[in-house]
């Protein structure tokens, strides 16, 4: 009984903290009501989640979200850009450069008597103008001494053969007077590029007097009656940066050398290398060597002449943006610098 009585109170303990709805008329007329187990038991509403509240973003991002940044519209291309450039001249040289090889192409992939007829007589045209051009190019190198090759060199066979006695004179009578400024060193081994390059270079000396030192880098000797003694090389090599033998050196009267050949050299290639060299260091005229060379006169350095002024002698207006001079006005300049 005392279980019961705690049950029920529980029960009715249970019961009267449920919001029941209000019933209409009196309890005894209701029949169960009251037996709370015979109730649906109301449902307890569910809790609302709690919505956190909204971060104020910083005040740049603010004002970046209430003023977007205005796009600039792209500017509108202007009437020289609307317009397509201009083709070039018919029949100029650019019109030729641009279209021969289109209309060869085309009579190539479709034969036909009208492409192919299109491409000979564009052909034709363009090789009449060449023809045209060769024709007063041929007049100008004629008339002009400074342009025509025959004014250097000789282009006759009986010019050719004088020219080659006069030179091969010349060069004897030079190669016999530098022997006062120049010497040559010779390193060598036991090979036979080296001894065949001994006795190329004891003929030079017995032909024109030019001294010739001859070092050993093995301590081989000389052919019998070549080049005299030679000395065991004691880092000469060295020095000079000797990496391979035969090789020959220039020694000039001021205690300086210059390298002229590292292998085998036939005698005539060996000749002009000691008169090249000692020309370029200035052992003998600029008009001295030229005489040894087959040409009558040595080439005049236009650019040279013509460079330093072109553009301060020129129309300023009548230039373009890569420097183009006028035909009239470059030859203008040339004549004008030539005859100073």
């Amino acid at each position: 009984m005392t279980l019961m009585a705690a049950l029920l109170a529980s029960g009715f303990t249970t019961a009267s903290q449920l919001d029941y709805p209000e019933r209409d008329g009196r309890f005894l007329e209701r029949d169960q009501e009251g037996w709370f187990w015979y109730e649906p038991v109301p449902e307890e509403p569910e809790p609302e989640d709690e919505v956190p509240a909204p971060k104020k973003p910083p005040e740049k991002e603010v004002e970046t979200l209430a003023k977007p940044k205005a796009v600039e519209p792209a500017p509108s291309p202007s009437p020289a850009q609307q317009t397509q450039p201009a083709p070039p001249d018919a029949m100029s040289a650019e019109w030729f450069r641009a279209n021969i090889k289109k209309y060869k192409d085309k009579a190539w992939e479709n034969p036909t008597p009208e492409n192919v007829s299109a491409f000979l007589y564009v052909q034709k045209m363009a090789m009449n103008r060449s023809a045209k051009f060769a024709d007063v190019w041929k007049e100008v190198v004629t008339t002009d001494p400074v342009l025509d090759a025959n004014s250097t060199a000789p282009t006759t066979t009986s010019g050719t053969l004088r020219m080659k006695a006069e030179t091969k004179k010349a060069r004897k009578e030079l190669l016999g007077t530098v022997k006062e400024k120049v010497g040559l060193i010779f390193f060598y081994n036991s090979s036979q590029y080296s001894m065949e390059q001994a006795r190329t270079l004891d003929a030079i000396n017995e032909l024109y007097g030019i001294d010739v030192l001859a070092v050993s880098t093995d301590g081989s000797p000389l052919p019998e009656g070549v080049l005299g003694e030679a000395v065991m090389d004691q880092g000469q090599s060295q020095v000079m940066g000797v990496k391979q033998v035969p090789a020959t050196f220039i020694a000039f009267d001021d205690n300086t050398t210059r390298p002229i050949g590292v292998g085998m050299f036939a005698r005539p290639l060996m000749e002009d290398r000691i008169l090249m060299v000692a020309q370029m260091h200035g052992s003998i005229s600029d008009e001295a060597y030229m005489a040894t060379q087959n040409q009558l006169k040595k080439e005049d350095d236009l650019i040279g002449v013509i460079a330093p002024n072109a553009y301060a002698n020129a129309e300023p207006e009548t230039t373009d943006e890569n420097g183009f001079i006028p035909p009239e006005q470059l030859m203008r300049i040339i004549r004008q610098e030539l005859n100073k």
